[in-house]
């Protein structure tokens, strides 16, 4: 019965001695990284892992960060989170993360910091840690840059569409800037060096959706502040009494009955509404869109180039453009299509070429271009050759005036849009224009802004900046801040605080970017209730300076 015993205890301690959960980061891909200032850079992150005995799956996170002198944890740089993973003992694997010029030089660090990998292994199944590594495991990451790239000097347009500005301030919207201080939207755009603005008009959107904002009063308030300002603007009229897009160009209500001799001449009346309006407030715009993304036409289905309307696509193009013409001369027409990057969209000025359009008054073609994070290089390259190829096919100008990126990965779009402005200006574009950077919070299901949930541009918008590829300022706040949490992990509740500054405004993202709470607070500690989260990692940004990694059990 000794020996019998004995051998039950053998078989009860020898998966603990075997099978023991551990995870480590092997190596980079390069130490010292380069970082690319016009495109960014991938650094390849190696790691070994060995899960659970049993195990089903293991979630894993690899993750870049900056840490202090004290090796304590700063803000986050880039992230990937594996889930299910293959279980076994001495698993290898690989991830690549984007480091861009949104971020600072190893030696433009503050005294002592440094970007160091970490790697945490779950337990199968579940978002409970098993096994961490990071500082005390893994090389010091050095980033550098040697390549001293030579931006163009071309004079592009810097644009953001804000036409949402009104509607947001109604809905009690401010306006911050990194410091926290409360401005006013357009001078704080100039400190991006923004220098024109784009606005849509709608004919009556008091009879859609739009509740009747971005009628042509709207319009004219918002150019006022503009103007103010001495920024440029560019007219979006869609013609419509709501959205027009490739997808969708609905005549408006008024006109749905009309020919297609009353529809030409409701274009041109409305279009000479807009200028009159604007001009009676000493106002001109530097450039009149006919149309919003019309790449099958306009005014359907009478106008819908794919269904026989091309000819009437043309008169209503050619309407529009007379009336801008008419009124004054020295304003430019754009031809506005979605798709920049696709040359296919000459089908569409070709036929209204074949149709009739009076090219000798179409001064420009702009395009929108969204990409997301696994082909933004590809689609601003191929937008290039494209602007390359129009302005040579058609002798026009061409313009970015509808650009954005997703929200939730701020230093990729951060590099799509350097990357797209200096394409933009080697082509020797007149502008790029951001597509309603100021979106977010929960205003809106648009996910492609470039402002911060508490209100402040985000640093996407330090792409406008002359001469700022690689950013030598982003810890001028956090590192005054000293923020903390406790306990971390927690299951229940935690507490922030701070030693030096008043606690202002907390957020609470997963770790995929999407925002879950933000909280107001007062004072120097403010406690949350996280008993509701799912277990997991998320990311708490603290007034807006610092980023702190906390852990749901």
């Amino acid at each position: 019965m000794k020996n019998l015993k004995i051998f039950f205890l053998i078989l009860l301690v020898m998966p603990v001695l075997v099978f023991s959960q551990t995870i480590e980061i092997i190596s980079y891909g390069e130490n010292p990284l380069e970082v690319n200032q016009l495109v960014g850079s991938n650094l390849t992150i190696n790691y070994k892992y060995t899960s659970e005995a049993g195990s089903s799956g293991n979630h894993i996170f690899i993750g870049l960060e900056i840490l202090d002198a004290n090796n304590q944890y700063i803000s986050s740089v880039s992230g990937a989170t594996l889930e299910n993973q293959s279980s076994g003992e001495n698993s290898e694997g690989n991830v690549q993360l984007f480091v861009g010029s949104s971020h600072q030089l190893s030696a433009d660090l503050p005294t002592g910091y440094y970007y160091q990998a970490t790697a945490i292994l779950y337990a199968s199944g579940s978002w409970t840690d098993n096994a961490w590594a990071g500082y005390w495991n893994t090389p010091a990451l050095i980033l550098q840059n040697t390549n001293g790239y030579v931006f163009s000097e071309n004079v592009l347009a810097k644009g953001a569409d804000i036409s949402w500005m009104t509607e947001m301030e109604a809905d009690g919207y401010t306006w911050k800037d990194n410091n926290g201080n409360t401005k006013e939207l357009m001078p704080l755009l100039k400190e991006y060096d923004i220098d024109a603005i784009r606005l849509r008009v709608w004919v009556d959107p008091s009879v859609s959706g739009a509740n009747g904002w971005c009628d042509i009063d709207d319009l004219v308030k918002k150019a006022e502040f503009a103007d103010a300002q001495n920024m440029d603007i560019m007219l979006c009229i869609h013609y419509s009494d709501w959205w027009a897009d490739p997808g969708q160009q609905t005549k408006p209500a008024a006109w749905d009955s009309f020919s297609v001799a009353q529809l030409e001449t409701a274009v041109a009346n409305h279009t000479t509404d807009i200028l009159s309006a604007l001009i009676a407030k000493g106002i001109t715009p530097k450039w009149v869109q006919i149309g919003n993304e019309t790449n099958d036409g306009m005014l359907w289905s009478t106008g819908k180039a794919s269904q026989g309307g091309f000819a009437n696509y043309a008169k209503f193009v050619n309407a529009g453009m007379n009336a801008v013409k008419n009124f004054n001369s020295v304003i430019k027409t754009v031809l506005h299509l979605a798709n920049g990057n696709d040359n296919g969209i000459t089908w569409n000025i070709d036929g209204l070429i074949n149709n009739g359009l009076n090219a000798t008054k179409l001064d420009a073609i702009g395009l929108s271009l969204y990409p997301n994070a696994d082909n933004w290089k590809t689609m601003v390259d191929a937008t290039y050759n494209n602007m390359i190829d129009l302005k040579a096919r058609y002798n026009k100008e061409v313009m970015m005036v509808e650009v954005g990126f997703n929200a939730n990965q701020p230093s990729i779009s951060h590099q799509f849009l350097v990357y797209m402005i200096e394409k933009t200006k080697q082509a020797e574009g007149l502008g790029v224009f951001y597509w309603e950077p100021i979106a977010h919070g929960n205003f809106t299901s648009y996910s492609k802004g470039a402002w911060d949930s508490d209100g402040s541009p985000s640093v996407v918008m330090d792409a406008f900046i002359d001469n700022n590829p690689l950013n030598t300022e982003r810890f001028e706040n956090s590192t005054n801040a000293f923020f903390s949490i406790f306990p971390n992990p927690s299951a229940d509740k935690m507490t922030i605080s701070s030693s030096k500054s008043t606690l202002e405004s907390i957020s609470l993202y997963d770790i995929t970017g999407r925002l879950i709470e933000e909280i107001k607070s007062k004072g120097f500690s403010q406690t949350l209730d996280v008993s509701n989260l799912k277990a997991g990692i998320y990311i708490l940004t603290v007034n807006n300076t610092q980023s702190i990694k906390f852990l749901k059990k």
